[in-house]
């Protein structure tokens, strides 16, 4: 295969990946190659619905519930949730 000189070091692995993928494909039957073209579009719309959930802010606005003042003397340790059986 021969590389073209203005090519960047890194283009000319993608475009021997690219005729290694051609290839690949000329030798599939055409409805295996209607599954890979799908495959493609789904990768595609999944990439463009992923950059555009992270690009936006969403508003996390989780319900709370309100409670009344905790208990006085409450202990939240563990020892005192759970005991403690010797561990």
């Amino acid at each position: 295969m021969r590389t073209d000189p203005t090519q960047t070091p890194i283009q000319a692995p993608i475009q021997a990946q690219l005729r290694t993928l051609i290839d690949k494909l000329h030798d599939l039957p055409p409805e295996r190659v209607a599954e890979v073209e799908d495959f493609v579009d789904f990768l595609r719309s999944r990439a463009r619905t992923k950059g555009a959930s992270v690009s936006r802010h969403v508003s996390l606005d989780f319900p709370v519930d309100h409670v009344n003042q905790w208990p006085e003397g409450l202990s939240l340790r563990r020892e005192d949730m759970y005991g403690d059986d010797g561990r």
